[in-house]
């Protein structure tokens, strides 16, 4: 009798421990859980994606390439679908760049990026905020595994959210969503496609190679440079003062606007260069819609069909900056 109901007791504790095991090994996120470990050992990848960015104007697109080496190697290209036009984030040994191929400009930014804030499009920042997150939230559906979490889109922005969407059964995310602090919507970056252990020559990482590459393709396109205005804007604002500057080729736009909040939008005509011409800034790196722009805790720097715009307010976020930005008209638009 003993014997009969320790064999009982026994195989009820059996069946226990097993209902435990698949339990936990099917909970919400294990199968995510290996996702850090996975791209830490991958020794280099290329990756495509569309950025949706959403401003109150209206979405805008791009097409986003990423290369990675290891260590620490990154091509970020970021082709406009507007007018065609492309701008390439590099990280090398040497530093990190933005090139501006059919200006024959470039920036050289100094910036921890792209480990000082997050990053959609690049896994290792998915994986940073992934690991540093202990508070992150995995809920699962029919069809996918969505992890939440905080992020920093970059330096000095409010605290906001991101939600990684991983397909059941895949190692990689198939679309991640930025929101902003009022949980609006920001952008989605969607994967299209992705290479593992890809050999890439080390040219790929060079600014110099890259840009004379780059310069044959995109100095040829055209622009048609005018004054352009924001159409979204702080409101109980208006334009006070409107100067502009001409030496010789170069046209600069200095509008200022007041109201309840003061701000200052720079507009400079931009042509190509015979020589590659060099700004050195220090930054982060923001991607705004169709450009990659340079912000500051006051202040954000892009160019766009021929035109450097430099926007500072001491009133403004970062992110309303770069929704204004993102509202000025170019000549397609008019």
């Amino acid at each position: 009798m003993k014997n009969k109901l320790f064999k009982r007791l026994l195989l009820t504790f059996i069946l226990f421990v097993s209902v435990l095991t698949v339990w936990g090994c099917n909970k919400p996120g294990k199968k995510v859980d290996d996702f850090p470990e996975y791209v830490s050992n991958l020794d280099s990848y290329k990756l495509s994606g569309k950025l949706y960015s959403m401003f109150p104007t209206g979405t805008k697109e791009s097409l986003i390439t990423v290369y990675y080496q290891k260590p620490d190697n990154y091509r970020v290209e970021l082709d406009n679908s507007t007018n065609g036009d492309k701008q390439i984030i590099l990280k090398n040994t040497e530093g990190v760049y933005i090139l501006v191929p059919s200006l024959n400009k470039s920036f050289k930014i100094k910036s921890g990026w792209p480990i000082n804030s997050s990053y959609p499009y690049l896994l290792q920042s998915i994986s940073k905020d992934f690991v540093n997150d202990e508070d992150k939230v995995i809920t699962e559906d029919d069809k996918n595994i969505n992890v939440e979490m905080d992020v920093k889109m970059f330096e000095n922005a409010a605290p906001s959210k991101q939600k990684v969407v991983f397909s059941k059964g895949s190692k990689l995310p198939t679309e991640v969503q930025v929101f902003d602090e009022k949980q609006n919507l920001v952008s989605r970056f969607v994967f299209l496609n992705f290479e593992e252990n890809v050999k890439l020559e080390d040219d790929l990482f060079q600014k110099d190679p890259t840009m004379t590459s780059s310069v044959e393709i995109y100095s040829q396109l055209e622009y048609v440079r005018v004054n352009t205005y924001p159409t979204y804007y702080p409101i109980n604002t208006e334009l006070k003062e409107e100067k502009t500057i001409r030496e010789g080729t170069i046209k600069t736009v200095i509008m200022n606007y007041h109201g309840d909040v003061a701000y200052t939008i720079v507009e400079e005509f931009v042509f190509k260069n015979e020589l590659e011409k060099i700004d050195y800034v220090d930054g982060d790196i923001y991607v705004t819609g169709d450009s990659v722009a340079v912000v500051n805790s006051n202040n954000i720097t892009f160019v766009s069909g021929g035109i450097e715009y430099y926007i500072a307010s001491n009133n403004l976020s970062i992110l309303e900056m770069a929704r204004m930005g993102n509202s000025l008209l170019n000549t397609d638009e008019k």
